[in-house]
């Protein structure tokens, strides 16, 4: 994982780069950002956590500068409208499949690392490690796949590293939101807010009565993603609070099916909150849209769909679980 870390570093390094090139001042905000975060792939491992949080606080400070779009460079401003312009030239005219094969490829190659790693040994000796399997597998299906559209589609030599630096650039620090947001799960378990919902929610909610716990629990996945705006930084909480000492322990349920189905719902409440800018304003931003929430009010009746279902599986689940008979 270390030399993927460092490769991801050298990429934004080369970010912060053409982000200086192109905006000459007016880009500094953005290099400097990227470039920390660059350096934080490259070299975090070797710094203390004082050294990591003053990048981080230098990266929160540059964010500032860049929350306006005035000082997005003109030249990444445009870059990725040109990018596109030559995929659909290119790919579009010609055929979809040749736009959709290297989508296709990415989850293909990752499901069958995924499930080829554990047979995978030199000498006795695993050569993947188990609990890193599945983000080497994605990054190598991802590799896989950009293979295959630089097969399929012919682009200039440089194009997909300058067309993926102009959209990061184009995104911005909302780009790295998932990776924040994740944290945050083990900052709430750390300081013992689920300790305390749990404890909350079992004063509110009947002892002994299924569909309470079970609505208590995917509404308040649903609800926490929505405040959060991320059902990984949910998910601990709610597992924590009501999915493990009482689905699981109490009424006996798999572990797994609370897990993933607690997920889904968390999922449900991302696709209704602008919290979850990276999801839902910034493709408002990218498609140049007038009405921020465009996003959102389109995904309202699918998320609501995909809780109810969920919350009627887990019931039904919890239900025959705790009542079949030995």
């Amino acid at each position: 994982m270390e030399i993927i870390y460092a490769a991801l570093g050298l990429f934004f390094f080369y970010t912060a780069y053409s982000a200086l090139k192109r905006g000459a001042g007016q880009g500094a905000a953005l290099a400097g950002f990227w470039g920390l975060y660059g350096l934080h792939f490259i070299a975090g491992s070797a710094f203390n956590d004082f050294s990591n949080g003053l990048i981080i606080i230098g990266m929160t400070f540059l964010a500032l500068c860049m929350r306006s779009r005035s000082l997005m460079p003109a030249g990444i401003e445009a870059l990725p409208l040109s990018v596109t312009v030559h995929a659909g030239e290119d790919g579009a005219k010609k055929s979809m499949v040749r736009l959709l094969l290297p989508l296709l490829v990415v989850p293909l190659v990752a499901v069958l690392f995924v499930l080829a790693a554990p047979w995978m040994h030199w000498h006795g000796r695993p050569l993947i490690d188990p609990k890193r399997a599945n983000q080497i597998g994605y990054v190598l299906a991802t590799l896989a796949g950009l293979v295959v559209a630089w097969c399929r589609l012919r682009p200039p030599a440089g194009l997909p590293f300058a067309s993926g630096s102009a959209l990061v650039c184009r995104v911005g620090w909302p780009l790295i939101l998932p990776q924040i947001l994740a944290t945050l799960g083990g900052v709430y378990m750390a300081a013992g807010v689920n300790q305390q919902l749990g404890a909350l929610l079992t004063i509110i909610l009947p002892a002994g009565n299924e569909l309470a716990a079970v609505l208590g629990y995917t509404t308040g996945m649903m609800l926490v993603s929505a405040l959060v705006g991320n059902a990984f930084a949910a998910f601990p909480i709610l597992f924590g609070a009501l999915g493990l000492p009482v689905l699981v322990q109490s009424f006996g349920l798999s572990p797994a099916p609370v897990a993933a189905i607690g997920m889904l719902c968390g999922f449900s409440g991302t696709l209704l909150t602008p919290m979850a800018v990276n999801f839902n304003i910034v493709p408002v931003s990218l498609l140049g849209l007038q009405d921020r929430f465009a996003v959102i009010r389109a995904q309202i009746p699918a998320a609501l769909f995909v809780f109810s279902g969920n919350t009627l599986l887990l019931y039904v689940l919890t239900f025959f679980e705790g009542h079949s008979s030995p």
